[in-house]
């Protein structure tokens, strides 16, 4: 039997009577890229959001290496990087400062915000405020957020949000090479 990395049952959320998400199935594998495809209101952040255990199913299970979501968020989120929706730092400090608290929160050198700078491309602008960033900037600094840990799983909720389409492509190229230079799955 295969061993999943995430794995829902029936998992359903309800808003006042009304579905927002019904019934998933789901089964991703270590070292897949998944993604979620939908019109807007279709689910897709609700589900983003219960499998980080930051939205309660109405019924269902959410697994995460192999273990329930609702008993082990602690233990499943150290291991997992995560961008959810518009991603909110400090604007007055630059991105380099803000990437920096997480890694000192973390135990992690300034080497480590440089490495994840790199990787997302923002580098040239990490000195500057945040607060003059572009949406396309902001989410990349999200990115390189979620990456900074050296996570085993990632979970993105619209990376490429605000980005121009040269940074879509090379967002999208990031993503899906990252499952093979470690043992991440997006």
């Amino acid at each position: 039997m295969t061993k999943f990395l995430v794995e829902t049952h029936h998992l359903t959320k309800q808003y006042k009577g009304r579905f927002s998400v019904n019934h998933l199935d789901l089964r991703i594998a270590q070292g897949e890229v998944y993604g979620f495809l939908g019109p807007n209101g279709a689910g897709k952040t609700t589900t983003i959001k219960m499998l980080l255990g930051l939205v309660k199913p109405t019924k269902g299970s959410v697994q995460i290496f192999g273990e329930d979501i609702a008993e082990n968020r602690k233990e499943i989120l150290r291991k997992t990087g995560s961008l959810v929706e518009s991603p909110t730092y400090y604007g007055h400090l630059s991105g380099y400062d803000n990437l920096q608290m997480i890694a000192r929160f973390l135990g992690l050198s300034d080497q480590k915000v440089e490495e994840v700078l790199q990787l997302v491309r923002l580098s040239d602008a990490a000195d500057q405020p945040v607060k003059s960033y572009s949406l396309g900037m902001k989410q990349r600094l999200g990115i390189a957020a979620a990456l900074i840990g050296d996570p085993q799983h990632l979970i993105l909720d619209e990376p490429t949000n605000g980005l121009d389409p040269a940074g879509i492509r090379e967002i999208r190229e990031l993503i899906t090479r990252l499952p093979c230079d470690s043992t991440l799955s997006k």
